[in-house]
């Protein structure tokens, strides 16, 4: 009897070491799934199953394509009231969800299940923005152990939003090859702050999408900017999933294709 007493006491022991170190592993195991729309539009998917789209496009408004019909999420975040970053509604387009949409664009702090979401006040880039103001909400995610920040057209970061934003694991930002919204020294400034694992430009021009390569006016490709740059990591599609245990060691820029569902102006 008291031989079984101990074994028992062994055996819920060794359960509940496994159960926490299952916990801690499954924390840095789980994957979220980034995908690229186009522009500086992502869908980002939790490991739980929920949906968040960060600044979709106008269709046609100042780029020459379409944004995809009857895409799912949860919820839209906004960073500013630009054609290309709120689905066209500063240009009288319809919005691309219905009006019980949750729809989130000024600073603060939310929840969209697992996903923890702060809004950080910033300012767009001169000299763009000043009819409404410059304003634009930096979005920092929190999901599955990753810190991951989505600047908008964001210009030089202030040291009040470097102090709230934190370190991040991941980070989204304008590049272009004729620095349209940020310049070089910005850039680098941004990642010195930062410190980011990896970088995903976002906000070039996408030739294969455009009707012309003046299109659109004063925006530039991001091959020209990848030039001499170290670490760059090209995929192959629109899709990757990131978990904190694979992050690289060292920074890399990583370039996504845009996505399948998108369609030029003349298709």
């Amino acid at each position: 009897m008291k031989y079984l007493a101990i074994l028992f006491v062994f055996v819920a022991l060794t359960a509940c070491q496994q159960s926490e170190n299952q916990d801690t592993g499954t924390q840095d195991d789980k994957q979220i799934k980034f995908e690229y729309i186009a522009h500086a539009c992502f869908r980002l998917h939790s490991p739980e199953g929920k949906q968040i789209i960060i600044d979709p496009y106008g269709s046609q408004i100042w780029l020459s394509y379409n944004f995809p019909k009857d895409l799912e999420t949860d919820a839209v975040l906004i960073t500013h009231p630009h054609y290309d970053h709120d689905g066209g509604q500063s240009r009288g387009q319809a919005f691309p969800w219905s009006e019980e949409m949750q729809v989130l664009r000024d600073p603060g702090e939310y929840a969209i299940g697992d996903f923890s979401i702060q809004g950080v006040k910033g300012k767009h880039a001169d000299p763009y923005g000043k009819e409404f103001g410059q304003i634009n909400t930096i979005w920092v995610i929190e999901i599955a152990g990753l810190r991951i920040a989505h600047i908008g057209d964001n210009g030089p970061i202030s040291n009040e939003a470097i102090e709230t934003i934190g370190k991040v694991d991941i980070i989204m930002l304008p590049i272009d090859g004729v620095y349209h919204i940020l310049k070089e020294v910005e850039i680098q400034a941004i990642f010195a702050a930062l410190e980011p694992k990896v970088i995903i430009p976002m906000h070039y021009q996408i030739p294969e999408l455009e009707l012309s390569a003046e299109t659109p006016k004063n925006l530039g490709p991001i091959d020209p900017w990848l030039k001499g740059k170290n670490n760059v990591l090209r995929l192959e599609n629109n899709e990757h999933n990131f978990a904190r245990k694979t992050l690289p060691e060292q920074a890399q820029v990583m370039v996504f294709k845009h996505s399948p569902l998108v369609t030029r102006a003349d298709q």
